[in-house]
């Protein structure tokens, strides 16, 4: 039985190198986290040839004009037992062992993080110095090993040589200065052509590379990078957009005072999780409880929200928009591991959730943060190409985006509740390209910020909601503090707000003192009163919220202004009633007089009525005489009209025998009732002679009623009698009651009426009611106003049409005195839409 082993061929060299590692900054970030890892305190990234070089000629080696990827350190250096033992010792790494060094956490343990320099060019020259050691330089053509199809070519069967240099050979050999340690990585024949905007990308790696709370803090550690075919790009750029220069981040540590954060920790033993919550540089709430991830310990959670002038001032500060910074990113002992929170990775699924409720959730555009772990263990394991963590249960622990919530969103859901509920994404009514503007002012100050709410009612309201934001069972709450300063701030300014506005409001009073009205004390009231329910509310928020002596001293400050506003609450209110009394007494007597002058004028504009009238009339007729010669003249209009209508049958010969002579029956009646009257009026006792007779007034009614269906065609005026089966018999004057009918159908006429319905009824054995409607235009609103009013239709002189005489309505009335009647006005649109009278005989 033979025995066999694994052996490595050459083209581990790429699979491990240039196609592990596909990312040129990655590249370099992880050699700068060697130079960390060495201790050195900076390190130097250098460009050289970049826009002019000799880079395509096929060179055995590179040249001094070949393009160069320099980085320099000032670490401990190696010798050449470091060099053969370690750095070509393929996947070796002490950092596994020694975990610490130098006062810091080693950034790398993988060992293959030397291959970066493949990736990046295609020959590496190192020179290194350990203190009180000569250099020792090694030069390595990547390429020799890029060979296909040679099963029996094995990477150690490549072989380099190492220099020894006294600092005299260092000195004419390269251009560098000298140095008592550390290492220069010289990468020349660059892969890729490291344009302006790709070294600058490179920086803002860079800038995110190094944690600004970073655990080695004692020991600080600095980035520099030089590139002196740049220099004149650089000239007309602002310093944060310059290639060359020390690298810095500016971020974090600038914009707790100027936004909304929250900082949450879970202690080394992992046995509790406190929380900061922060807002515009007041500390809200401190939150110390019970840890329930079991996997999770030493980890930092920083989230910054980012309302618009936050966004602009982030702008301003680093030269890019927050958008494209990226948003929370992950550091494992004090370095970054990308592409976690770069612009476009969404790796926590904050944007995915967003997409669920744009109004409830932030998402990566409103927040910058980290996320930073301590981890002496190796819980998080990061995948060899350097392209973020294996998503094992710490990963979990620490991400988990649905219920029960991982630590990040155990945090973050604090913060975004305390932004969708407590300041209301701190909104602001001006647009953000104007705010970026005023921003960029040099007159620009912070008092300048306006938002869509005043500071203090914003206040408030983030107290009310605490306990929502915390959101914690109360046995996993070890400790919980509230800022009273916080607190006190808001007492001050409600008491101050309320104080002024309760002055200015009486104040106001007092300056229309001769002009007070019920309305101007309601809106005092009104304000009075939402001034005291504000404090009621919020002191019912302060006994939920705070025991702090203190505070309860300052509230008191509160309870004694609330007294004070129930008290002029109490006063105003009282003055309103009395003043709402004493103007509804002066507006009862106002409408009296009004009325009664209305009614002066109304009156006196009838009787110039009467009086034109009067003046008009013979001196010498009687009102009896006056009645019957209006008569005369409605009785000659119906024979005229009765002649028309019988013309114009004629002319059409739209007639027949008994056509005829019901016309001419309809003519005769009327010729001879105008001559009856005419005969009565010439007599001197003509009130003794008005043909009476004793008959059914119903009846006879009905009758005078078909003489006028007649003389009338069917398209100009209809007649409708109800008659009830009513009758009354008795001794009646034929003409009185021609002359009631004639003058109410001849006012109805005047009035546009096409339709009269007359219904009769016997509401006693000994009394006939009449109820005559037309469909006309009704009679005036001015005699509609009262009883009075009403009656004064009857009046002589007085005209209900356009144009009357003011006799008819009075003949009527004094035709049915005679025969033992009444008449009445009912009123307009009492069953058609005109006027009703209402006749009653007995």
């Amino acid at each position: 039985m033979s025995k066999v082993r694994f052996r490595t061929n050459a083209l581990l060299k790429s699979i491990i190198g240039k196609d592990l590692i596909t990312d040129d900054n990655i590249a370099v970030l992880e050699l700068v986290k060697n130079s960390f890892d060495a201790g050195s305190k900076t390190v130097d990234i250098i460009f050289e040839n970049i826009l002019k070089n000799d880079d395509s000629k096929k060179l055995k080696n590179p040249t001094e004009n070949s393009s160069k990827l320099i980085i320099q350190d000032k670490g401990i250096g190696m010798s050449e037992l470091d060099l053969k033992d370690k750095w070509l010792n393929i996947a070796y790494s002490e950092k596994k062992e020694k975990k610490e060094e130098f006062g810091r956490v080693l950034a790398g343990n993988k060992g293959v993080g030397r291959f970066s320099c493949d990736r990046l060019g295609r020959f590496l020259t190192i020179y290194t110095r350990k203190k009180g050691q000569p250099y020792k330089k090694l030069f390595i053509d990547w390429s020799i090993f890029e060979v296909d199809a040679q099963i029996d070519f094995n990477i150690q069967d490549v072989e380099f040589e190492i220099e020894t240099l006294l600092e005299e050979d260092f000195i004419l050999q390269t251009d560098y200065n000298t140095f008592q340690n550390g290492t220069i990585l010289e990468i020349s024949c660059l892969r890729e052509y490291w344009y302006s905007d790709k070294i600058v990308s490179l920086k803002r790696q860079l800038e995110r590379l190094i944690n600004p709370n970073q655990a080695f803090r004692k020991n600080q550690f600095g980035v520099k990078i030089k590139a002196n075919d740049f220099l004149q790009y650089d000239n007309d750029k602002e310093e944060y957009n310059k290639i060359n220069g020390e690298v810095k981040n500016r971020i974090f540590e600038t914009l707790d005072f100027k936004t909304t954060s929250i900082h949450s920790s879970i202690d080394e033993k992992g046995e509790y999780i406190t929380t900061t919550l922060q807002d515009r540089g007041n500390e809200i709430f401190v939150l110390k409880e019970n840890n329930p991830f079991s996997q999770l310990s030493n980890i930092n959670i920083t989230i910054f929200y980012l309302n618009t002038y936050a966004k602009a001032y982030f702008t301003k500060q680093t030269g890019i928009k927050s958008v494209d910074f990226g948003s929370i990113f992950l550091f494992i002992n004090g370095f970054r591991i990308p592409p976690y929170g770069d612009d476009g990775d969404d790796w926590l699924g904050i944007e995915m959730r967003k997409g669920q409720g744009h109004s409830r959730f932030l998402g990566t555009r409103e927040i910058v943060g980290r996320i930073e772990i301590f981890d002496d263990n190796e819980k998080f394991k990061i995948i060899s190409n350097r392209s973020g963590i294996v998503n094992n249960v710490p990963f979990e622990q620490l991400t988990k985006s649905n219920s029960p919530y991982g630590y990040y969103y155990k945090t973050f859901r604090r913060l975004e509740r305390f932004v969708v509920e407590g300041i209301k994404w701190d909104s602001t009514p001006i647009d953000s390209k104007i705010i970026e503007r005023e921003i960029n002012d040099k007159k620009w100050n912070e008092a300048k910020e306006e938002y869509s709410e005043d500071n203090l009612t914003r206040n408030k309201r983030v107290l009310s909601v605490i306990n929502n934001i915390i959101d914690a069972k109360k046995g996993d709450i070890a400790d919980l503090k509230i800022n009273d300063e916080f607190v006190k701030q808001i007492i001050t300014e409600l008491s101050e707000r309320t104080k002024t506005e309760l002055e200015n409001a009486l104040n106001s009073l007092k300056d229309k003192s001769d002009k007070i009205d019920p309305k101007t004390l309601e809106e005092v009231l009104s304000k009075i009163s939402s001034s005291s329910q504000e404090i009621e509310i919020f002191s019912k928020v302060l006994k939920n919220h705070s025991d702090n002596d203190t505070v309860k001293n300052e509230a008191k400050s509160l309870y004694l202004i609330q007294d004070s506003l129930n008290k002029n609450y109490t006063t105003l209110l009282k003055e309103k009633e009395d003043l709402e009394i004493k103007l509804k007494i002066e507006q009862e007597a106002l409408e009296k007089a009004q009325k009664e002058k209305a009614d002066a004028e109304r009156e006196l504009e009838l009787e110039k009525e009467k009086n034109t009238y009067l003046r008009t009339s013979s001196r010498s007729l009687s009102e009896d005489a006056k009645g019957l010669v209006h008569n005369i003249k409605i009785t000659s209009k119906k024979i005229s009209d009765s002649v028309d209508n019988l013309y114009d049958k004629i002319l059409n010969e739209n007639y027949n025998r008994n056509t005829l002579l019901k016309a001419l029956g309809a003519i005769k009646f009327q010729s001879e009732k105008a001559n009856k009257i005419s005969n009565i009026i010439t007599r001197s006792n003509f009130k003794a002679d008005r043909n009476s007779q004793i008959a059914d007034v119903v009846r006879y009614v009905e009758q005078y009623i078909d003489i006028y269906s007649d003389i009338y065609p069917a398209n100009q005026l209809k007649f409708k009698v109800n008659t009830n089966s009513s009758t009354l018999t008795k001794k009646f004057s034929v003409l009185d009651i021609s002359v009631v009918l004639d003058d109410l159908i001849s006012n109805s006429e005047k009035a546009g009426a096409r339709q009269i319905d007359i219904d009769i009824s016997n509401p006693t054995q000994d009394t006939l009611r009449i109820l005559f409607n037309d469909d006309g235009n009704g009679v005036n609103i001015e005699f509609l106003q009262d009883e009075k009013s009403q009656d004064k239709i009857f009046e002589l002189g007085v005209t209900t049409t356009k144009g009357g005489s003011g006799i008819g309505l009075n003949s009527v009335r004094e035709a049915l005195k005679s025969m033992g009647g009444t008449i009445k006005f009912i009123g307009n649109n009492t069953k058609l839409r005109g006027a009703c009278f209402e006749i009653l005989i007995k």
